[in-house]
C-alpha cells in the first residue's frame, strides 16, 4: 500500500518520531517508502528507533554522480549535512517526496522543488488510507506530546488530538 503516488525518501527524525509513537512498524510496511542507504548505514543507532523495524525499510542507493553533487551543494554554505543533502538529492532525483522535521531542509528542499511532508502528514495520510484508526493517531500524537526529542510543538500536536477527538465524537 501507499500513502500517496510518490515514493517518500524518510530522514532519521521522522524515523524517530514514528519510533516514539509507536507506529513505525505500520510506515515501514509501506511499498513506497525508502532510506537512503547512507543515512541507512551511517546514522541510524539504537536511539533512533527499533532496529529491527529501521532494518526493514526499503533502501535507495546514491549514485556517484549524486555522492560528487553533495559536495557541490555543502559548499553553498547552507547548514546541511550530508546526510540531509543526500536525502534532499534522492527525493529530488526519483521526484519523490522527503519527510523531514528539519527546518532548515524543509525549507532548502521546498525553495528547490522538492515537496516535503513531516510527521504530522505522514499520520494524516495513514488515517486516510485506513491504516490508522482516531484512537490510534491521538494515542500516537498524546506519546509525542510526551517525547522530549520530537521538534513538533505541542500546540500542533493539541491540534490534531482535537481533530480527530472531534471525528470521534462524530463517528
Amino acid at each position: 500500500m501507499n500513502i500517496t503516488a510518490k515514493i517518500i525518501v524518510t530522514d532519521t527524525n521522522i524515523i524517530t518520531d514514528l519510533n516514539n509513537a509507536k507506529i513505525l512498524d505500520k510506515f515501514v510496511m509501506l511499498d513506497n517508502v525508502y532510506i537512503s542507504d547512507m543515512v541507512k548505514n551511517d546514522e541510524i543507532k539504537n536511539s533512533t528507533g527499533n532496529i529491527n523495524i529501521i532494518k526493514k525499510f526499503k533502501t535507495i542507493e546514491a549514485t556517484d554522480k549524486q555522492l560528487l553533487e553533495i559536495i557541490k551543494i555543502s559548499n553553498e554554505k547552507n547548514g546541511l549535512s550530508q546526510y540531509d543533502i543526500i536525502n534532499f538529492i534522492i527525493a529530488r532525483d526519483n521526484n519523490g517526496i522527503l519527510a523531514t522535521g528539519d527546518k532548515k531542509l524543509k525549507e532548502y528542499s521546498e525553495s528547490n522543488g522538492v515537496e516535503v511532508i513531516r510527521t504530522l502528514k505522514i499520520i494524516k495520510l495513514m488515517n486516510e488510507r485506513k491504516m490508522m484508526s482516531n484512537d490510534e493517531i491521538i494515542k500516537a500524537c498524546e506519546l509525542l506530546k510526551k517525547d522530549k526529542s520530537t521538534r513538533i510543538p505541542n500546540e500542533e500536536l493539541d491540534r490534531m488530538i482535537n481533530e480527530y477527538k472531534k471525528n470521534l465524537a462524530t463517528c
